[in-house]
């Protein structure tokens, strides 16, 4: 949505294909984007549809943000000449072990890694939206380093510090007492909320902070009960999906992302134009956003302890790190 949003109008004839034609950011695509929505909720008929509509559009370019194999194939069935590029924003090694998802076996792993060697080699290009997440598809899939290309995703700063202005409604203003760490992601076991909500027990040994989490995902349940079992009821807010996520983050004391796995991490970004300090896990993503102790801290061990001590270093009575940056234009890395 923000890239199609932002290419120029006058120079791209814009669409925007979704294999189901809903979800909370629809009616922020611009009006000079078309939006398609595939008819058929099959496999089959999602890669007919698109196919079809390919042949019919005859679109210069394709960039598929997931389904890249549908997409190449159904591009490449059409004949007319479209060039695919994939724009992976998951390290994949990570993705594959996500328990999550059903490739998670042995021998789904093996048919998917051996589908993607030769999927992603028969791809125009592949945008990445970070060096570690390139350098995964190089050295655990044989991609051709020259085959891809870092571009990370970019941020609108003016819209995200505008409305961390916003004010809270009153319900979760009344549960609003400092310290307040803010963690926002989808309710999934890649986000690692258990890691989290461990980190939290810790740290109130000796810091009475509380925690609001917006999001949701079909770990809710489970997350509410590692919650209980922690005797954290009074002490964690789950928020649900919020529509802006900024103006939690903006009155936060600090903003946390204990993933076990990102190909970029937005939000990162996001609450450094807060002007909010960071703790986050190391991964493919993250490190190449966050400059360890300057901007925010990064944990290179998942664990408990680790992150309860980082979140306990950002709140307690310590020097303060260097106020948080967030860059305003990214350099072009060279072709790798």
């Amino acid at each position: 949505m923000h890239i199609l949003n932002a290419l120029d109008d006058a120079t791209w004839d814009k669409s925007m294909y979704l294999f189901v034609k809903e979800g909370p950011y629809l009616p922020e695509v611009s009006a000079a984007v078309t939006v398609i929505g595939g008819p058929s909720a099959s496999r089959w008929g999602r890669w007919f549809a698109l196919r079809s509509f390919i042949r019919q559009s005859r679109p210069d370019l394709v960039v598929s943000f997931l389904s890249y194999f549908t997409v190449l194939t159904a591009a490449r069935a059409a004949a007319v000449g479209t060039r695919v590029v994939f724009n992976q924003q998951t390290p994949m090694s990570a993705f594959l072990a996500d328990g999550d998802y059903r490739w998670r076996g042995r021998w789904h792993r093996r048919l998917f890694s051996m589908v993607t060697r030769m999927g992603y080699g028969a791809a125009d290009l592949i945008v990445t939206t970070s060096r570690g997440v390139a350098d995964d598809l190089v050295a655990a899939f044989g991609v051709d380093a020259g085959h891809v290309r870092v571009v990370p995703n970019p941020v609108d700063l003016a819209r995200v510090t505008a409305q961390a202005a916003e004010p809270l409604d009153e319900a979760f203003r009344s549960q609003w007492s400092r310290p307040v760490i803010v963690a926002a992601g989808r309710l999934a076991e890649a986000k690692n909320y258990p890691l989290l909500i461990d980190a939290l027990a810790l740290l109130r040994a000796t810091i009475p902070a509380r925690l609001f989490i917006l999001g949701q995902g079909e770990l809710e349940g489970a997350i509410r009960a590692r919650i209980a079992e922690r005797g954290l009821g009074d002490a964690v807010v789950l928020c649900g999906f919020q529509q802006n996520p900024w103006q939690f983050i903006g009155q936060a004391d600090v903003f946390v992302l204990t993933s076990h796995y990102e190909g970029f991490g937005n939000v990162l970004i996001e609450a450094m134009a807060c002007g909010v300090p960071v703790v986050a896990t190391a991964s493919a993503g993250t490190r190449d956003i966050v400059r360890d102790g300057v901007d925010g801290l990064l944990v290179q061990q998942h664990n408990a302890a680790a992150v309860a001590d980082a979140l306990a270093h950002v709140l307690g009575d310590v020097p303060p790190l260097t106020p948080p940056t967030c860059p305003t234009q990214w350099s072009s890395p060279a072709p790798r």
